[in-house]
């Protein structure tokens, strides 16, 4: 601080003193004035005042350029929310023209394309992406409720299961390694754990069956977070059309990088670009 405020003292200086030069009429500058400049020209002062210079040149350059980012955020949300006003998107998905007529409105609601879309959306699950495990906890906390019946898969030694537990009473953990379901027993023998390969929809149906009426209505999906995209949509896949979750939670890095750079095509900025 003192560095500061002795290099912004120099610079009033330094202008002064080229003003000085130009008006001689004004006098000389004061003897403690003509110190601190004489501190300045000595190499050490001379060299941390250029660092500081530099630092304060290079701060105020990110703090521009983050500026610059921001405003071309705020342009891309502001030219999204231009096109929306004039498109609509149908509860189907479809986006349709905002002039649309009525009878062309009509004749979408008829078809095909939106019977087919609707009748995806009505049994879908709500997909939630983590990375890590404190997200993956963190999303249990905010979305299990003490009705809910989870299945969590992957359960290992019981970690997240300690979690879900202190939500819900109605749970089943599963992995298919046998020392891992042990060690997960020993641990919470309020719990039930059982061994089971969870891309075997058989054995996973037939836990489904026992809670009839009722049904999974939270899924948590742990095979490692590393694993390959393939695999974790596959089982997911398999889940939305045989358990049919309210909620599936799914932990995977590769799932998770996919999703943060997509975007619908309707969004792209090519498409934005065309409509100015």
């Amino acid at each position: 601080l003192e560095l500061s405020s002795e290099v912004a003292a120099a610079a009033r200086l330094l202008v002064a003193h080229r003003v000085q030069r130009l008006s001689p009429s004004s006098g000389p500058p004061p003897s403690a004035e003509v110190a601190m400049l004489g501190r300045l020209s000595d190499p050490m002062p001379r060299y941390a005042a250029t660092v500081a210079l530099l630092t304060v040149g290079a701060t105020v350059a990110g703090f521009y350029m983050g500026l610059r980012a921001a405003d071309r955020r705020t342009t891309l949300r502001w030219e999204t929310y231009r096109r929306r006003s004039r498109e609509e998107v149908c509860e189907c998905g479809t986006v349709l023209p905002k002039n649309a007529t009525p009878e062309e409105r009509e004749r979408h609601r008829f078809s095909n394309r939106h019977r087919r879309n609707m009748q995806q959306l009505e049994h879908a699950s709500e997909v939630v992406v983590c990375e890590e495990v404190g997200e993956y906890r963190a999303a249990a906390v905010q979305l299990v409720k003490p009705t809910d019946w989870v299945l969590e898969v992957g359960s290992h030694v019981g970690g997240t299961t300690k979690v879900l537990a202190g939500l819900t009473s109605k749970l089943i953990g599963v992995d298919q390694q046998p020392d891992l379901v042990a060690q997960a027993r020993t641990k919470m023998p309020n719990v039930r754990f059982e061994i089971l390969d969870a891309f075997d929809a058989h054995k996973v149906l037939a836990l489904s069956r026992e809670l009839a009426p009722e049904k999974f209505a939270k899924v948590f999906i742990d095979i490692s977070g590393s694993r390959d995209i393939a695999t974790v949509v596959r089982l997911m896949d398999q889940f939305e059309n045989t358990l049919r979750p309210d909620v599936m939670v799914v932990k995977s890095q590769a799932l998770k990088r996919l999703l943060m750079r997509s975007q619908l095509w309707i969004h792209h900025e090519s498409q934005l670009g065309s409509e100015s």
